[in-house]
């Protein structure tokens, strides 16, 4: 099905999001082009007609439940105006039919985030398929290889994405520079078909060639198998996602060439080792039988009340409703009540003489912090409900809350972990470490940074911290029972923790994650053992991450923030990332100020997101602002972009930071044909009536004030030709009233 991009000017993809199941839909692929075969309804992909009737550009693809693709900062494709795509074709392909069977309806499709603000680099498409292989039956190794010779400007590889059908057990794509194999991406086509992040290290430029390889089996075939467009051919593509210079923009580029036998003989031995896949993964997209595909998809499909992942954070600028009066605020936690608990340091801050250079605290002569360093606030408006911690901190830090209500906090002046009651009463229930002195054994701490608290076991977790770099374990009552340091999948290059900054617990997971501050990463480990899980670093962060939290919503949500980093620029924010693909799905900032320094973040069970700003001395509160979704008989269904609204706005006030939703929803079943249905969501909760009631009385003052001026100045002008004629000074009948005093005025 087409779409027009929804606005005439040039714009700018910034974002994907997919919605569909591998349960239905095969594949999906998104094209651009000028004059698609049809504008009014859906049509069959594989007949005659095609897709367009001019040069087609694949932008998008889409398989075996992949994750959203996170195009990085600067870049987008672009489409629009001067593009020459001013259509988008949605192309589904199906695998099981028994799902249309009851005339349900299909809703699978595509999200597009927009914007107008021109990219410096536009994104590409570089497709490296097979077209002429043959898989023989029984034939355990069937190689497919493509290579092509790159004749234009540079381009600079960030993602890219494998696919075949059920026989190929590795994909595996390469830069050959001066004889030299450099791996681009390799991937297993049977997991999710997610563009996964690129090597970094490869860039390709005039000269190179390009090459692929996939390696397919023959095991269990009984016919020859043709590469070909039904789930009983096989395909053979690497999908690799570039940028380039705008200037030199190219949005698609492609290789059909098989590869000689001479250059693939030197090719890496690699290509040639499967992927392992668990049997979760190996799913067959062949009928199965007559089971209806809604309760199965309500049995497979995890929902979590306020929380959505096709969302984007906005600030709540009207939060709090009056100011809380903070010092640098180094923690947030959430009570058992939901209530947001803000953990401050008051009259006190850290400076450069803070400590010297054992670590020891400096400035004990201050005495402790006098001002209530806990506050617990409501967080619908930011009103205190309760306040503590009086004469009990010198430099609070890191802070959460168990299922009793009790805090455990970590002071960094006093090397000390402390589990505090919430009464009001200020009582101490336990203390880990020796106040003021740090150390390295099970008893002491050296600036320790934060605690989580796993909820069925009741055991402590620390990080320890800026002096130390672990991990340690404590059971409910304050018994040692292990510590552990940096994990990596590499035990041969395993890089120690550089001041873990930050931790929380994954109940559905039993696992602890750190935010491993200086290295700008996210460690995970299992919670029971200490056993290293995974790791999560992204270039956006820039180098730091400061704090981490996490939502069971959809698979898992990790949210963080990042910190300003000496060796890496990058803009203070929020983070959304999903657990399981460690795709970023969304970032977020103040809108009316910038961070300075965020310390700390939490996220409370209606989606709602608090970073608390130790450089600024505040709390902002984020909440997600909802893209509509809705199955429209049709199969389309649009969150278009204001255009108008968005223009009359950008010339009353300086431009906004304007992000545009476009979403494609596409059917290709055998469902009734019915007129495609658009419909526009506007991003603000105005609706549109009262802005156009407000537009049209200030054109009428304007209209009335112009007119007075008008008259004003003909009677002026006709009042002072009479004068200099000496003519009687009689005022004009037809003016009268008030252009008479006026005229006596200016006499």
């Amino acid at each position: 099905m087409a779409f027009p991009v929804p606005t005439s000017r040039d714009s700018y993809i910034v974002d994907f999001l997919p919605h569909a199941s591998m349960d239905t839909v095969h594949h999906m692929l998104l094209f651009g082009c000028q004059t698609p075969v049809s504008t009014s309804s859906y049509w069959d992909c594989g007949s005659v007609q095609g897709t367009c009737e001019d040069e087609s550009s694949i932008m998008y693809a889409w398989a075996r439940n992949a994750p959203p693709t996170k195009l990085p900062n600067d870049v987008g494709f672009k489409v629009g105006r001067n593009s020459g795509m001013s259509f988008f074709v949605l192309q589904i392909h199906y695998g099981d039919v028994n799902a249309f069977r009851d005339h349900h309806r299909d809703c699978s499709g595509l999200t597009l985030r927009m914007t107008l603000k021109p990219q410096p680099f536009i994104a590409g498409i570089y497709l490296l398929m097979s077209v002429d292989t043959v898989i023989l039956p029984g034939k355990k190794v069937t190689n497919a290889d493509v290579a092509c010779d790159y004749d234009s400007y540079p381009i600079y590889p960030f993602a890219f994405r494998t696919h075949t059908h059920r026989l190929g057990k590795v994909v595996s794509g390469y830069r050959i520079r001066d004889g030299k194999w450099s791996l681009i991406g390799r991937q297993s086509p049977q997991l999710p078909q997610a563009f996964y992040p690129a090597n970094k290290e490869v860039t390709v430029r005039y000269g190179d060639t390009m090459a692929a390889r996939c390696v397919f089996t023959g095991e269990g075939r009984t016919s020859k198998t043709y590469i070909g467009g039904t789930s009983n051919d096989e395909m053979c593509n690497f999908y690799m996602m570039y940028y380039m210079e705008s200037k030199h923009a190219i949005p698609f580029m492609s290789c059909m060439e098989p590869g000689s036998k001479e250059l693939f003989q030197h090719i890496p031995d690699e290509a040639n080792v499967p992927i392992a896949v668990s049997p979760g993964h190996m799913h067959s997209m062949m009928p199965v039988g007559n089971t209806a595909d809604d309760q199965h998809l309500l049995k497979t499909t995890k929902a979590e009340p306020g929380l959505d992942l096709d969302y984007h954070l906005e600030q709540v600028s009207t939060w709090p409703q009056s100011s809380l009066q903070l010092g640098q605020v180094s923690g947030l936690a959430l009570d058992s009540d939901s209530n947001l608990v803000i953990f401050h340091r008051g009259d006190h801050r850290w400076g450069t003489d803070s400590f010297n250079s054992q670590a020891r605290y400096q400035q004990r002569s201050l005495g402790p912090i006098q001002q209530s360093t806990i506050l617990v606030v409501d967080p619908a408006n930011g009103r205190i409900l309760k306040a503590s911690g009086r004469n009990m901190f010198y430099l609070p830090h890191g802070i959460t809350a168990d299922k009793d209500n009790n805090y455990w906090v970590t002071d960094v002046a006093l090397h000390q972990v402390l589990k505090v009651s919430s009464d009001g009463r200020d009582r101490t229930l336990l203390v880990l470490g020796e106040a003021f002195t740090p150390g390295s054994d099970i008893n002491h701490f050296c600036q320790p940074t934060d605690v989580a608290v796993d909820p069925e076991t009741g055991n402590i977790f620390v990080s320890d911290g800026y002096c130390n770099a672990r991990i340690l374990k404590f059971s409910a009552d304050g018994t040692y029972l292990s510590q552990w340091g940096a994990g990596s999948s590499d035990r041969r290059r395993r890089t120690p923790f550089r001041i873990p900054h930050s931790l929380v617990l994954l109940p559905d997971r039993k696992e602890v994650c750190v935010a491993d501050r200086e290295n700008g990463r996210i460690q995970c480990f299992i919670a029971e053992t200490g056993e290293f899980v995974k790791e999560i670093k992204n270039e956006e962060f820039g180098g730091e991450v400061f704090a981490i939290t996490y939502s069971p919503a959809g698979d898992g949500l990790i949210f963080a923030v990042n910190g300003d980093s000496p060796y890496h620029s990058a803009p203070l924010r929020g983070f959304v990332l999903d657990y399981s693909t460690k795709q970023i799905l969304d970032s977020f900032s103040p809108t009316q100020k910038e961070f300075k320094m965020p310390h700390d973040i939490i996220v409370s069970k209606d989606g709602s997101v608090f970073v608390g700003d130790a450089g600024s001395k505040a709390v902002y509160k984020f909440t997600a602002e909802k893209l509509h979704r809705s199955v429209k008989k049709a199969g389309i269904e649009v969150q278009e972009l204001e255009e108008v609204e968005a223009f009359v706005q950008a010339k009353l006030k300086p431009p906004p930071n304007i992000l545009k939703t476009a979403a494609i929803k596409d059917k290709q079943t055998v469902a009734e044909k019915t007129p495609p249905v658009v419909e526009a969501e506007p991003r603000t909760s105005t609706p549109k009536s009262n802005k156009v009631e407000s537009v049209l009385p200030a054109i009428v003052v304007s209209l009335l004030l112009i007119l007075l001026l008008v008259i004003v100045f003909i009677g002026v002008f006709m009042c002072w030709r009479k004068n200099k004629r000496n003519e009687m000074k009689i005022e004009p009948r037809s003016v009268g009233g008030v252009l008479g005093k006026i005229r006596e005025n200016w006499k």
